[in-house]
């Protein structure tokens, strides 16, 4: 990956709807060399796909909150997987330290927060602790990007 490939990232993470002639004019190099370079970082699985960044507020779900959970290792696994059922549950990581897993979801209101934490999440079998914080305010919110 060399310095335009890191570039075009760069400009996709924050524009994804940017024609490939307005990249090639940006870069100076030809239309063609931007196809051929997203479909060569696709092809590599370095872009994984294209989304919209949706404002989950204007959408009903204006509750973003963390869950850090304990849980049985010997059911990691089967917890992943139920855990990954829940459309509102957008991230879910496997991670060290204090906790086992951390959890990034949305709610519509505190009583489906209590709902997701207290009848889902809570019930799942081997689950030992919960350890739930309200997003009060995003300072930065954007795609990860390495360059």
């Amino acid at each position: 990956m060399d310095e335009l490939d890191r570039n075009l990232l760069l400009v996709l993470a924050n524009q994804g709807r940017i024609s490939f002639r307005e990249l090639a004019h940006q870069f100076q190099v030809s239309s063609q060399t931007i196809s051929d370079r997203i479909n060569k970082l696709i092809d590599q699985g370095i872009i994984r796909r294209f989304t919209v960044d949706i404002d989950e507020s204007r959408v009903g779900y204006p509750i973003s909150f963390i869950v850090e959970l304990d849980v049985e290792l010997s059911r990691m696994q089967q917890i992943q997987e139920e855990l990954s059922a829940y459309p509102e549950l957008y991230k879910i990581q496997v991670v060290t330290g204090d906790h086992d897993i951390h959890i990034l979801g949305l709610a519509k209101d505190m009583p489906h927060l209590y709902e997701m934490i207290e009848e889902k999440i809570s019930n799942i079998e081997g689950i030992k602790a919960t350890k739930t914080s309200i997003s009060l305010k995003s300072v930065k919110d954007m795609s990860p990007c390495i360059i």
